[in-house]
């Protein structure tokens, strides 16, 4: 196709590089045991490698990496009150990004459910499943959560933790 009315312009490859992602703040970034608070904000930006390599063998990966702290809102309802406290998070940046040989995957591709059985023999939950267990707010507390964002007290918080 001649492409003539169309005004396309010249594919760039994104290249191997640190670019700005937004990240999920998890309650289990701070207590993987406590599920009776939230925290504000819901989500934040941190630097990641991403792009592509010259070719499938290659992939794009960190090879310098930084921890960075964060200080957040805790709310716990205490008695059916909003209770509000700083807190501390850390989230993990890439410095530096470099294309690198992929790891190979372990032998066990045809196989996919044998993975599957082992654990379950075992009895022991998936360590992911269990840590991410208690991340989803119950009916109730998503209702909380509302009344709390629209809560004039979060809105001075939050100034207070933005502007010292």
């Amino acid at each position: 196709s001649t492409g003539g009315s169309i005004n396309a312009q010249p594919a760039q490859q994104a290249i191997c590089k640190v670019r700005t992602e937004v990240t999920e703040v998890t309650r289990s970034m701070l207590d993987r045991s406590n599920a009776n608070f939230l925290l504000w904000p819901p989500c934040v930006e941190v630097q990641r490698c991403s792009g592509c390599c010259n070719t499938k063998s290659l992939q794009c990966v960190p090879v310098l990496t930084h921890t960075r702290y964060l200080q957040v809102m805790k709310i716990q309802y205490v008695n059916k009150r909003p209770l509000y406290d700083k807190a501390v998070v850390s989230v993990l940046d890439h410095v530096e990004c470099r294309c690198q040989p992929a790891p190979r995957p372990p032998q066990r591709r045809k196989s996919s459910g044998h993975k599957q059985e082992g654990r379950e023999r075992s009895g022991k939950p998936r360590p992911k499943d269990e840590l991410h267990r208690r991340d989803q707010l119950k009916h109730n507390q998503r209702i909380s959560l509302e009344d709390v964002l629209s809560h004039t007290l979060l809105k001075t918080c939050i100034k207070d933790t933005v502007h010292p």
